[in-house]
C-alpha cells in the first residue's frame, strides 16, 4: 500500500507521515510532496491507494490536484485535509469525485482519532467527512438552498460587480434570463423579493453577495480566479 501527502507546511506532513504509520502499519510506503503539481506528477508514477491533499497550496490547489489525479486514476482515494469549511471547496469536491469515488474532507483541528477513522473508511470503500462540515454537506444536497451552477455563476458575476448588462454579454444571456437566475439566486438565500417586503434596508445584490461570504459560498480565491476567467473570455473575445 502506497499513502501520498501532499501539504505545503513541513510540520503537517511529518504529524501526518508519524501519525499514519503508528497507526496503519499496512502502509508499506508513505511518500510526500509540496505543492499540487508535483501530487499529480507522483500519484500518476506511483498510483497511490490514498492521497491526502492540502487545499491551499502552490502551483495547484488541493482541488485542481485531485480533479488531474482522479481523471486519470478515478479509483484512488482522496482525503482533502483543510482548515476552511467553506462551502465552495465542499461544492468543488463534489463535483469532480467519481460517482462510486471514495473520499474525504477533514478540516485540520481534527483529532488524530479522526483522521485515522478517515483513512481507514476511505481504504475501505467509503466516504468520511468532519462533523464540523456536515450542515455545510446538508446543505449542498437539499434542493431549496444548494444553487446550482447557473445561480451560483449569477453570484459570482454580482460579487465582481458586474451590471445585469455585463453579466448578459459575458454568458451570452438575454438581461431577462440574468434577473430569472438572480431571482432564483434571492430566493435560495431567503432574501426578500421587492414585491415580497416594504423592507428596503437592503440592496438585493449586497445583502447575496454578503450572506454567500458568510456562509462561505464565496471567497477572495474564487473571486479572483473567476475574475481572471471573464478577463481571458473577454479578450478572446476582442481577438
Amino acid at each position: 500500500m502506497t499513502i501520498l501527502i501532499v501539504d505545503d507546511e513541513e510540520r503537517d506532513r511529518l504529524w501526518l507521515r508519524n501519525l499514519l504509520t503508528q497507526s496503519l502499519p499496512e502502509a508499506v510506503s508513505i511518500e510526500e510532496v509540496q505543492d499540487g503539481q508535483e501530487a499529480v506528477d507522483l500519484a500518476i508514477k506511483l498510483k497511490p491507494q490514498l492521497v491526502f491533499l492540502d487545499i491551499k497550496m502552490p502551483k495547484l490547489s488541493g482541488i485542481k490536484a485531485a480533479e488531474l489525479i482522479l481523471q486519470d486514476n478515478p479509483e484512488i482515494g482522496v482525503i482533502m485535509l483543510s482548515n476552511f469549511s467553506d462551502e465552495v471547496y465542499v461544492r468543488q469536491l463534489w463535483k469532480i469525485v467519481p460517482p462510486n469515488g471514495a473520499f474525504g474532507y477533514v478540516l485540520k483541528n481534527a483529532s488524530d482519532e479522526q483522521v485515522v477513522e478517515a483513512a481507514r473508511a476511505v481504504l475501505s470503500g467509503d466516504c468520511w467527512v468532519h462533523p464540523g462540515i456536515a450542515r455545510v454537506i446538508q446543505r449542498t444536497q437539499n434542493r431549496s438552498t444548494n444553487l446550482t451552477n447557473a445561480e451560483y455563476e449569477a453570484l459570482i458575476c454580482i460579487a465582481l460587480g458586474l451590471t445585469d448588462h455585463a453579466i448578459a454579454k459575458r454568458l451570452y444571456l438575454t438581461e431577462k434570463a440574468v434577473q430569472s437566475r438572480l431571482k432564483a439566486l434571492y430566493s435560495k438565500l431567503g432574501i426578500p423579493g421587492r414585491s415580497e417586503s416594504h423592507e428596503t434596508e437592503y440592496n438585493q445584490r449586497c445583502r447575496a453577495v454578503f450572506l454567500s461570504t458568510k456562509r462561505g459560498l464565496i471567497n477572495q480565491s474564487e473571486l479572483d480566479e473567476w475574475e481572471t476567467k471573464l478577463v481571458e473570455s473577454k479578450n478572446g473575445s476582442v481577438n
